[in-house]
């Protein structure tokens, strides 16, 4: 006779589950009403129709997660579970039907945050629901309301004196590596710390990351390798030919809370306070502020429209000197 697994209750969250077909799936805080649904889960899977198991947040965050490990990296799935497990924890026994943007809001409020991180966590939980209702769970999603700030634009690229600070504060040789390559590249950060062996093009002295591999998946991410750029990824690779080329001073691959640490301790030796995503805007000013035109930065940089170039950049705008001498050239 087939046997099928038994739900179990998972104490932290205050929940039943189960896992059917490889799936997991939540049924719900009442053990009575948990094994109706398990029930119903069991029918339905024998005859291959898919079943809501519960009409909870939990649920919903749940079937979100799910849906994003199959259809989107990694990376995207961890960025969305960070937030969602902690929304989940907060109101475990909520339903999505009483789910207000108060709620939310309440959520939010809970804890010191920056003004990109507060945004984020609320994008994050009204893109879960606009997903459900896009996908049929809901009729309207309840906080199709909730209010979610614009991006807060950062204008702070890495000077050249402030990266001679910065490389000469950084004690270890991984620690200058990433900084040189966040210097010489423009290169994400999130695509400095994913790359490996396989990603190096020899013959154009290049990182080529596939369609899949690519930010918004539109077309192939290519990073130019200048110089000392490319010396650095060829040692590396000798050392790691296959994972991450890019490790920490312990041998493990580099991650964004290792990373935030890393440019913390930075601004306590020196004063300086960066994110690795300025050294990016950095590349990109010095790019534009030695004549390079917009659409090869633009390119250089993945942009999918080279037209953003103009709209992030317009602090070089408030540089008389160089509005000067762009006016010089173009009368000369």
């Amino acid at each position: 006779m087939k046997k099928f697994p038994k739900p179990w209750y998972r104490p932290h969250r205050g929940l039943w589950y189960v896992t059917l077909n490889g799936k997991q799936h939540n049924l719900g805080p009442n053990e009575a009403e948990a094994f109706d649904r398990y029930a119903k889960l069991l029918a339905a899977a024998q005859q291959q129709q898919p079943v809501m198991q519960s009409d909870s947040v939990v649920a919903i965050i749940d079937e979100f997660l799910h849906w994003l490990q199959r259809n989107r990296s990694a990376g995207t799935y961890g960025w969305f579970h960070y937030r969602l497990e902690r929304f989940a924890r907060k109101y475990p026994n909520l339903s999505a039907a009483d789910l207000r943007p108060h709620h939310v809001q309440a959520w939010v409020d809970g804890y010191t945050l920056s003004k990109t991180s507060r945004r984020n966590y609320l994008r994050s939980v009204k893109r879960c629901f606009d997903w459900a209702t896009k996908q049929g769970y809901l009729e309207r999603s309840p906080i199709a309301q909730l209010e979610v700030p614009a991006a807060e634009q950062r204008e702070n690229p890495v000077t050249p004196e402030a990266f001679r600070g910065l490389l000469a504060a950084a004690q270890k040789p991984q620690h200058r590596d990433l900084l040189n390559l966040a210097w010489l590249s423009g290169a994400r950060p999130q695509e400095l710390i994913r790359a490996e062996a396989h990603h190096l093009d020899a013959k154009n002295h290049r990182l080529v990351f596939s369609l899949k591999q690519s930010k918004g998946k539109k077309k192939v991410r290519v990073v130019y390798l200048p110089g000392e750029a490319w010396e650095i990824f060829q040692r590396l690779a000798k050392q790691h030919p296959t994972g991450p080329l890019l490790r920490t001073s312990q041998g493990a691959p580099w991650t964004t809370s290792a990373v935030n640490c890393l440019m913390c301790r930075l601004r306590d030796r020196t004063g300086l306070k960066y994110a690795l995503y300025d050294f990016r805007h950095g590349y990109a000013t010095r790019m534009l502020q030695t004549g390079v035109d917009p659409v090869t930065v633009g390119v250089l940089m993945g942009h999918s429209n080279p037209a953003m170039v103009a709209s992030v950049y317009q602090h070089l705008a408030q540089s008389p000197k160089f509005m000067l001498e762009q006016a010089t050239r173009a009368t000369s």
